[in-house]
């Protein structure tokens, strides 16, 4: 596989080096590619399916081409430049620490701060006294914002690693940055899941304690009630002999009037949270449902923005 990161922006050499989108690169200018940041020659990539999930049409390195050597879409670069960022937004501690070989993502901080937000709601809540309840509301929505910022973060490094085709590229990441539980170090693995490995946190799900990030293609968007909405992922296919199948199926619900506003089926999403796991049969299929309740926006972001 290519090295860098997937590219869903191009420049084009023939253009002005004019910068697009790759739903806007049409057939002939498929020669004509330059990577977003460098002058890096780029291919076009079709989209396919793989195991029932469709990978929608990107961007890679052309063959035996580099990246230059700060170009954003290094994953080095990418990851320097997601730790500042989160710097930047995030008003506490940032959720990035520095080591000798990278930074740690300290998940405990955000398993922390959702437990601070989950009761500086609860205090405002049953606050009774007006003067202390505006306390309680500045509390809160202080305590939100926190929450949402480091959730801002876990998406932004889940996304660098569903970016990453090479495995050189997945080893440097897996040294760039740490994952830290407390005193424990979580794996990669036990953290992002593509629908390749849909069957190992189907497997895991009651065991793990912290969020993890899933990377999916939207197929569809549902309200079921007024309340309650439903984004379905593509199901993940995996045979089991004598003609049996396990459909994986991804699924986000949410109370959330406008949490899906702009997401569209065919779109790929990375989602940061907690899941449930259940299952259903139906003839030959099992449907074995991974299933994340969100309720700020920040968990999910589309990869290719």
């Amino acid at each position: 596989m290519a090295e860098g990161l997937k590219m869903f922006y191009a420049r084009h050499e023939r253009k002005n080096k004019k910068v697009i989108q790759v739903s806007e690169i049409r057939p002939e200018d498929r020669d004509a590619l330059l990577c977003q940041f460098c002058d890096a020659k780029i291919t076009w990539v079709d989209s396919y399916q793989r195991m029932g999930r469709t990978i929608p049409a990107y961007l890679r390195l052309w063959p035996k081409a580099t990246h230059g050597s700060e170009c954003k879409n290094r994953v080095k670069s990418a990851v320097k430049a997601l730790v500042a960022q989160s710097q930047n937004i995030e008003d506490d501690k940032s959720i990035f620490a520095e080591d000798k070989t990278g930074y740690v993502f300290r998940m405990n901080m955000l398993i922390e701060a959702s437990s601070d937000a989950t009761k500086a709601r609860k205090a405002h809540d049953e606050a009774i006294d007006p003067a202390d309840k505006e306390r309680k509301r500045i509390q809160y929505h202080r305590a939100e914002k926190k929450l949402t910022d480091y959730f801002n973060s876990a998406a932004g490094v889940a996304k660098i690693r569903a970016r990453i085709e090479d495995s050189a590229d997945k080893k440097e990441l897996g040294e760039l940055v740490k994952i830290a539980f407390h005193k424990n170090t979580i794996s990669w693995n036990d953290f992002f899941f593509d629908e390749e490995r849909y069957p190992i946190l189907f497997k895991k799900a009651d065991k793990i304690k912290h969020p993890v990030a899933i990377a999916l293609t939207v197929k569809s968007i549902k309200k079921v009630k007024s309340d309650f909405i439903s984004l379905k992922g593509e199901e993940c296919h995996v045979p089991t002999g004598e003609g049996l199948k396990d459909y994986f199926s991804p699924e986000i619900t949410t109370n959330i009037e406008n949490m899906f506003e702009h997401i569209n089926p065919d779109d790929e999403l990375i989602v940061v949270g907690w899941i449930k796991s259940s299952m259903r049969e139906w003839k030959h299929i099992t449907y074995k449902n991974i299933t994340f309740r969100l309720s700020r926006k920040k968990q999910f972001s589309k990869i290719n923005e």
